[in-house]
């Protein structure tokens, strides 16, 4: 019907509440990195490797955190641009995931590994990505229909 919302599927529910958790844990991390949490709980040695680089680390794991729970509250409300958001949150946790690897190695670095190819696998999935496509949204006669640049077919001589 057209006056009613579209239907969300449940994978995209479910990454919805993934993307909260994934949020709830990089601001953890940035809470550990920057907040005043750090003078105070004993942390392990492979924790900060690096330590005058861990506000750096803390301010980037907050800004996925936001990026991510944006990606969330799109999803619950299956926003066209919601799914671009995820796969943005996730690549950036992957990269860097990727140069703490690299640089430090902490013990938690696995750990966003793995979520981040569990995400990214789950967001190509072909029922979430169906529900997002611009064909299938209710929005999308706003944009017009898409226009093909080809020439008209030639009258046969």
């Amino acid at each position: 019907m057209p006056g009613m919302p579209p239907r969300r599927p449940w994978p995209v529910t479910a990454l919805a509440w993934l993307l909260l958790l994934q949020a709830a844990g990089l601001t953890s991390l940035a809470a550990l990195a920057i907040g005043p949490f750090t003078a105070r709980l004993p942390l392990p040695p492979d924790w900060f490797v690096l330590p005058q680089l861990a506000p750096v680390r803390g301010l980037v794991c907050a800004l996925i955190a936001l990026l991510a729970v944006a990606a969330a509250f799109g999803f619950f409300r299956v926003a066209p641009g919601a799914w671009v958001n995820a796969v943005l949150a996730q690549g950036l946790m992957l990269l860097v995931a990727l140069i703490l690897y690299f640089r430090e190695r902490p013990g938690y670095v696995y750990l966003l590994m793995l979520y981040g190819l569990f995400m990214v696998l789950y967001l190509h999935q072909a029922d979430v990505q169906a529900a997002f496509r611009r064909d299938l949204h209710p929005h999308a006669e706003i944009a017009g229909p898409v226009k093909h640049h080809l020439p008209p077919p030639e009258a046969p001589r």
